[in-house]
């Protein structure tokens, strides 16, 4: 007879039919149950493969005629059986493509009187199936509960297994010190062919954090395993644009900590650097067209990085210009550059002329184009491409915006110009949002009719429209309040700061001042003005950290050597210091995977195509400044 039971414990969102079943006798649900808690019984540690905290146990041999009786036996069941019973339905539901299922199953469950460990495998899995799902907040939370105060007392490879995710949800989140504390915690946790990886991920986490708090915290911490990493991370961060000092100071680490964990396995940046020192170039060429305001620019950006290192006493290699402002043909000069003795070339810019070094399949010396040729790998490995790319900067904005939870997009940018600058950015930013899955709902171009515009783009003069169509059915005037339409998460900018300043309120005067604006970096002057840039109160925008203030101590000085005032030089000035700082590393983001550079454009890494891929910082306009994701406002 089929018959359904009451699960006010279980979920209320799924309905009783889910879970109807045959009744069978006792001796075989109790055969089934053992089976499935055999299928998920812990292995020793030392038997265990490489644990990855995103993994699931899967059931084996998963049916649904095997969750029905875990689900009538659970049910039935006092505490703890029923959580150890609905634990293990909630595991069989996962390896039935039902995590959803799964996921209100598990909030069901109670942790708090249950036995720690059980408390704990709840709470894990309930962790890993929320941030599948995309909720890494809340599955942060789970995995930090009061519950696991007593992480100590729980065995060992549990502990490491909510060490580990708890690592990895921190940084997913952007906490990059309770990230890597928490790795630290699992260290000694971990079977040894573990610990490298582990090492690497530490200090990815530590390399985040600038080195004022790298250095207080060393300062204050006593425990052994914690300050050896502070102090190593401080060591890599602190001098990573002098490579002498960085050697010497690493000498000191190794003599000072030489039983530090990180000692026997040193993260693989930090082992690259007496070779970096060594094998760097000692002759440089510059290719730039000197006979254009971005050529010098950049060039004064480079040597300002240049002399900022020869005046803390860091060795600095021969540089050597080359004028690119009349070639057609980069090969004739590029030649020369190599014979009069270039271990290394450094642009050039024009990309016709990036795209004829990009189709050459031997290169002699490593060579950073400063600039790139999108979608395709340059034919000789000794290419390396860099560059200030709109596309770029589109697709990191398209990804922000999905990552808050948008997923309905409208578009305002300016009309089609003779220049296509603002084209490629919108083109970009359309179809990398829809490879995520998002749509785009609205789309307009604007020259000078700003609200006009604004208004077409929120549909208003649907609004005007339903508005007249009642007044002529009533035969009266009404009043009636405008409405937008409803179906935008949020407004992709792309508008220089004139235009954005009337923009903005005009998305405000017609009501939607509630939706969010992105906006690309062309917003911002780049320079504070708090008065007139009031009117881009709430406009969030990425741009290079160079123009954001944070914490570069050589832009003062590069202000006073080379002065610059608008956000357009302020980008290439800062594109030409992190030319100068990329050179000697440019093997460390070969060689070392996740390797990363925190440059004056951003966070750099290196991608595909041999593109130097730079991550943007985030800003805001509050009060009429641009205040940054960390706290701190524009110079």
């Amino acid at each position: 007879m089929e018959y359904t039971i009451p699960i006010k414990a279980m979920y209320s969102r799924i309905t009783l039919s889910h879970f109807a079943f045959q009744q069978l006798s006792a001796r075989l649900l109790a055969g089934c149950l053992l089976l499935v808690l055999a299928a998920c019984a812990s292995v020793p540690l030392e038997n265990r493969q490489a644990p990855d905290p995103g993994d699931i146990p899967r059931v084996a041999d998963a049916d649904e005629d095997t969750l029905q009786l875990l689900l009538a036996q659970g049910a039935a069941a006092a505490s703890p059986q029923r959580e150890t019973v609905l634990y293990q339905a909630a595991l069989l539901l996962n390896s039935l493509d039902r995590s959803t299922d799964a996921i209100l199953l598990l909030e069901t469950l109670d942790t708090e009187t249950v036995p720690l460990e059980l408390a704990a495998d709840i709470l894990l899995l309930h962790a890993r199936l929320l941030a599948d799902a995309g909720q890494q907040d809340t599955a942060l939370q789970l995995l930090t509960s009061d519950r696991l105060v007593q992480l100590p007392r729980l065995p060992e490879n549990k502990q490491m297994s909510i060490y580990l995710f708890r690592g990895e949800l921190y940084f997913g989140t952007g906490e990059y010190l309770a990230s890597a504390q928490a790795r630290i915690m699992a260290d000694k946790l971990l079977p040894l062919r573990l610990v490298p990886v582990n090492h690497e991920q530490i200090w990815n986490a530590l390399i985040a954090l600038d080195a004022d708090s790298l250095d207080t915290l060393a300062s204050a911490e006593r425990r052994f395993e914690f300050q050896g990493w502070y102090e190593l991370g401080l060591v890599g961060k602190a001098y990573q644009y002098n490579l002498d000092r960085q050697v010497v100071e690493l000498d000191r680490w190794r003599d000072t900590w030489s039983r530090h964990p990180a000692a026997v396995y040193m993260p693989q940046a930090m082992q690259l650097v007496e070779t970096m020192a060594e094998e760097r170039p000692a002759r440089l060429a510059l290719l730039l067209p000197l006979n254009t305001l971005p050529g010098t620019v950049i060039r004064d950006g480079f040597m300002s990085a240049y002399y900022d290192v020869l005046q803390i006493g860091g060795r600095v290699p021969e540089v050597r210009l080359y004028d690119t402002g009349n070639s057609t043909d980069i090969l004739p000069l590029y030649r020369e550059a190599v014979a009069d003795g270039a271990q290394m070339v450094i642009g050039p810019l024009q990309k016709q002329l990036v795209a004829q070094l990009h189709a050459e399949r031997s290169l002699p010396v490593p060579t950073l184009a400063l600039n790139n040729i999108e979608g395709s790998s340059p034919l000789s490995d000794s290419l390396f491409q860099f560059a200030l790319s709109p596309e770029n900067e589109a697709v990191q904005i398209a990804d922000r915006a999905w990552k808050d939870g948008h997923r309905l997009a409208a578009i305002l940018s300016p009309a089609v110009s003779a220049d296509d600058f603002y084209q490629r950015k919108r083109a970009s930013f359309i179809d990398h949002w829809l490879s995520l899955g998002g749509q785009i709902v609205a789309m307009e171009e604007f020259r000078d009719d700003y609200t006009g515009i604004t208004e077409a783009l929120l549909d208003i003069d649907d609004s005007e429209a339903r508005k007249e169509r009642l007044s002529d059915l009533i035969r009266e005037d009404v009043e009636f309040i405008q409405r937008r339409r409803q179906d935008i998460d949020f407004i992709f900018l792309i508008a220089e700061p004139g235009p954005a300043r009337q923009i903005n309120p005009t998305l405000a005067y017609l009501y939607a001042g509630d939706i969010p604006v992105y906006a690309s970096q062309d917003v911002y002057s780049g320079v504070p003005r708090p008065l007139v840039d009031n009117d881009l109160n709430g406009i969030l925008f990425g741009d290079s950290p160079w123009l954001l203030g944070l914490n570069d101590e050589l832009k003062a000085r590069t202000a006073d050597l080379f002065p610059q005032n608008s956000a357009l030089t302020l980008r290439l000035q800062a594109f030409g210091v992190d030319a100068f700082r990329l050179y000697p590393r440019l093997k460390q983001l070969s060689e070392v995977p996740d390797s990363q550079i925190y440059g004056a454009t951003g966070l750099l890494r290196l991608g595909e195509n041999h593109n130097i891929l730079r991550e943007l910082s985030w800003a805001r306009v509050m009060q009429g400044l641009a205040v940054t994701e960390t706290g701190g406002n524009s110079p």
